[in-house]
């Protein structure tokens, strides 16, 4: 035989890493999870006997493993009751791997350490190569890991300066209404509002926008960094234009223009 037919498929493991990578990714996937009431990246334990090819019946092979090895309960795994293997739907709406085959059940989410554990104990080459995608999937969430962390942070930030200028805005406008001898009511400050927030979310006050998107609580809690950033910009603004004492109609002029340049500004800055 020439090289060439050693290369074809499913001449064992010519390309063991590369193209069992892909499967794994599929059957075996690495989702959000709780373990202990905190957040962690999770594997179903069912999809990961599946992977590793297991001869022995699931629920006795997990439940070897969990005591033999001294796996703890809301430590290194969490159990979770399946109600289609379809849908992949926990009771009470947790996060669980789809289920390639058998019928619904009890699951268990695995930490990706443990996961990583159980599929070294099969000492095989079918353990080994699920083993090196869990370093894989561990190696890379630890990059995401700083990137995740100031996100949240540039997230946070943007919350608190967006919350910290609409009273501001609000005292600005009464100010100036009571210079020209007028109280202020409170559709007038839901009529600035307004203004800014159609600005920001295309055309649409907050209401509609929160309407649009099926969202029942306060709409900031839902805008992302980068609206709640263009919110204050327009905000800080418009304080100083109407301390300047401008009318509605010049000052949202002069907010539109501003919004256009930002906008621009946020562009340039991706594409750089």
């Amino acid at each position: 035989m020439n090289k060439k037919n050693n290369d074809l498929p499913g001449q064992g493991l010519a390309h063991p890493v590369d193209e069992q990578q892909l499967n794994f990714a599929d059957l075996i996937p690495v989702i959000s999870g709780v373990i202990g009431r905190q957040p962690a990246s999770v594997v179903s334990a069912k999809a990961l006997h599946i992977a590793l090819r297991v001869g022995r019946d699931f629920s006795s092979w997990i439940a070897d493993r969990f005591t033999e090895y001294g796996f703890a309960i809301e430590s290194d795994y969490a159990v979770r009751r399946m109600i289609s293997p379809k849908l992949g739907k926990s009771p009470d709406g947790g996060a669980c791997s789809q289920i390639v085959t058998g019928r619904p059940g009890k699951d268990y989410l695995l930490t990706v350490s443990t996961a990583k554990e159980i599929a070294m104990l099969e000492r095989n080459e079918q353990g080994r190569a699920v083993r090196r995608y869990f370093i894989q999937c561990e190696e890379e969430l630890q990059r995401e890991l700083p990137q995740k962390a100031a996100a949240l942070s540039r997230d946070l930030k943007a919350r608190l300066t967006a919350a910290s200028d609409f009273k501001p805005m609000c005292a600005a406008l009464e100010a100036y209404r009571a210079d020209q001898g007028k109280t202020t009511q409170h559709h007038h400050y839901t009529t600035e509002s307004n203004m800014l927030a159609r600005i920001v979310l295309n055309g649409m006050t907050a209401k509609q926008w929160c309407q649009v998107n099926g969202i029942t609580a306060d709409p900031r809690d839902h805008m992302s960094a980068e609206q709640l950033d263009h919110l204050s910009c327009l905000e800080q603004t418009n304080i100083t234009l109407i301390e300047l004492a401008q009318p509605y109609q010049q000052r949202k002029a002069e907010l539109v223009r501003l919004s256009q340049r930002w906008l621009a500004r946020q562009r340039g800055c991706e594409h750089a």
